[in-house]
């Protein structure tokens, strides 16, 4: 009779020949095994390490390029705006040093630029206060938001384009007052409203992926509207990758395609390392009557201006 002892003794016989089969096969097949693991590690270890390394040299081979372009740029750009006024205005959200850069670059090429003038989060008009306010400051009798922006957005182009009203409280000291736009002095530069005056100027328009103020309700109607004064603009595209986003120059497509396409031009890289550089002359191409579409995503018709002497 097959008795509880009889079932604990097969059962260590069991795991005994189990454990001596492990120890078995690892004697004759761990060792080999374990050595083609790690040198398989080392491998890839290896291969790690100049990955590394050819990254810190591209870094510093980028590093060394951009300080050519910057240096570079100032050649380029000498002269190109030589007297000029020129207004850049932003929309909040576009990476401010690329605007303070090209500020540079600006006065560098000759002109006269008082600062950066924001479109800030106010002007989206997410609420009714905010629409009401800005109604009120414009005069606009509009009952809708997107009214009220078209209305606001022409008001401030003619403040732009024709100075001040006398014997008016000043539209863009309002504005700026309400927080719907911010005057922003760069490099210790003062810039007040009554800096712009009615002297005639030149607008870079710059817009952003994921900016406060989306394209269609802020830089294109002041764009538009700029344009109508006569004044020469350009609109700037500082653009991001974004999971299901716009692909370059996708959003400045209603200039470049639509009535607009011969009297606003566009830039589509101001967010690479030559964009400010490009945004100067791009400016200075419009002084010399020359509207065209540049960058390389969709609708681009030149990387860059044509040379012109100056």
């Amino acid at each position: 009779m097959i008795n509880f002892r009889f079932h604990v003794i097969s059962l260590i016989a069991v795991f005994l020949a189990l454990a001596v089969g492990v120890v078995m096969g690892y004697g004759v097949l761990g060792q080999p095994t374990v050595d083609s693991l790690q040198a398989r590690i080392d491998t890839v270890e290896a291969r790690a390490d100049e990955v590394r390394a050819e990254n810190d040299r591209l870094r510093s081979e980028q590093e060394r390029l951009d300080g050519l372009l910057a240096e570079v740029g100032r050649f380029a750009v000498n002269d190109r705006l030589s007297g000029a006024e020129v207004l850049p205005v932003a929309v909040r959200g576009v990476d401010e040093d690329v605007l303070e850069e090209t500020v540079a670059l600006g006065r560098q090429a000759g002109a006269v630029v008082p600062g950066i003038l924001w479109l800030e989060d106010k002007w989206a008009l997410r609420s009714d206060e905010d629409s009401a306010t800005l109604a009120a400051l414009v005069g606009s009798p509009a009952t809708t938001r997107a009214g009220v922006r078209d209305d606001a957005a022409r008001a401030l182009a003619t403040r732009l384009a024709t100075g001040p009203t006398t014997g008016r409280p000043d539209l863009l000291s309002a504005l700026d007052t309400a927080g719907f736009v911010t005057l922003q002095g760069v490099d210790g530069a003062t810039f007040t409203a009554a800096t712009v005056d009615a002297r005639p100027r030149r607008f870079l328009l710059a817009e952003g992926t994921g900016a406060a103020v989306g394209f269609e309700r802020g830089v294109l109607p002041l764009a538009s509207a700029l344009a109508a004064t006569g004044r020469p603009v350009a609109v700037a595209e500082y653009w991001r990758a974004a999971a299901g986003g716009p692909a370059r120059g996708d959003v400045l497509a209603p200039v470049r395609t639509g009535r607009l396409a011969t009297q606003i031009a566009t830039l589509d890289n101001l967010d690479t390392a030559d964009g400010p550089l490009l945004a100067v002359l791009v400016m200075g191409a419009l002084g010399q009557g020359t509207v065209a579409h540049y960058g390389f995503g969709a609708g681009a018709q030149r990387v860059a201006p044509e040379w012109w002497g100056v």
